[in-house]
């Protein structure tokens, strides 16, 4: 596992300065008024400026606009799987992208491609990136030993395969933080063969989209029905919201649970 981490430390200088941020973020409610311009664009509007196909091919932002705004004038831990190596563009569209959307965001990212993440290191300071593969069980408790089990977001844009992404949700739904969400995307290539998809949709494989229904299955199954086939993760689930092409996962332990 390579770890890449260039962020720069931020050293206050004094005390003045201390008790001068601390009274501008009161004054402003807790948003330096240099960044809330920020907040008065959308989702959709951030992502669309740096190119990221979450918002030109796919339809994503009608998922995080739904979910993400009471998150962005708050300190918040985010991980990414997937840094956009493989895009035509090159990475760094949605890197860009969640810095802009959220100022206070501890952002990390999984990248299978460590050569290019290291040619990109230059370009991605204000990130934690960890390279190695997101279907490696244990690659990934490598990387929440070292990272962490407290994140409030984690956004599947990986490698799409099935195993990848069943694999990623069932080994990082405990890095999860009470509360917090898990988005996996790219949910049709559950109908892609060369994915490991079941382009007839018959239920002879074992496919992310299967999965999420028999999550489904298990939230609604009734006392004395049938087990619960993934009792580890729908015991934890407060709900399953799919919209096009992209699911999120709420885990419990949020307000009024």
């Amino acid at each position: 596992m390579t770890v890449q981490s260039n962020r720069l430390p931020l050293v206050l200088a004094s005390v003045g300065i201390i008790l001068f941020i601390g009274a501008l973020l009161h004054q402003m409610n807790g948003v330096p008024s240099s960044l809330r311009s920020n907040f008065k664009s959308s989702f959709y509007d951030i992502a669309l400026s740096h190119g990221t196909d979450k918002v030109t091919v796919h339809h994503y932002h009608h998922m995080y606009q739904k979910y993400l705004p009471p998150y962005r004038a708050k300190p918040l831990k985010m991980l990414e799987i997937g840094l956009g190596c493989d895009m035509s563009y090159g990475p760094g569209a949605s890197y860009f992208t969640w810095l802009e959307y959220f100022p206070y965001v501890d952002l990390y990212f999984i990248e299978y491609d460590a050569s290019c993440a290291r040619k990109w290191a230059a370009n991605t300071t204000g990130a934690t990136i960890f390279t190695g593969d997101q279907a490696n069980i244990t690659f990934l408790n490598e990387f929440m030993r070292s990272a962490g089990t407290d994140f409030d977001i984690i956004v599947d844009d990986g490698g799409h395969t099935m195993n990848q992404q069943i694999v990623s949700l069932e080994a990082l739904w405990k890095a999860v933080k009470p509360g917090g969400i898990y988005f996996c995307e790219d949910l049709q290539t559950s109908y892609w063969d060369d994915y490991g998809g079941d382009k007839s949709n018959g239920g002879k494989k074992r496919t992310m989209m299967g999965y999420v229904k028999e999550l489904v299955d298990d939230l609604n199954v009734p006392t004395g029905g049938h087990a619960r086939k993934h009792a580890g993760i729908s015991e934890e689930v407060r709900g399953v919201d799919c919209m096009e092409e992209v699911c999120a996962f709420v885990k419990k332990g949020g307000e009024g649970d």
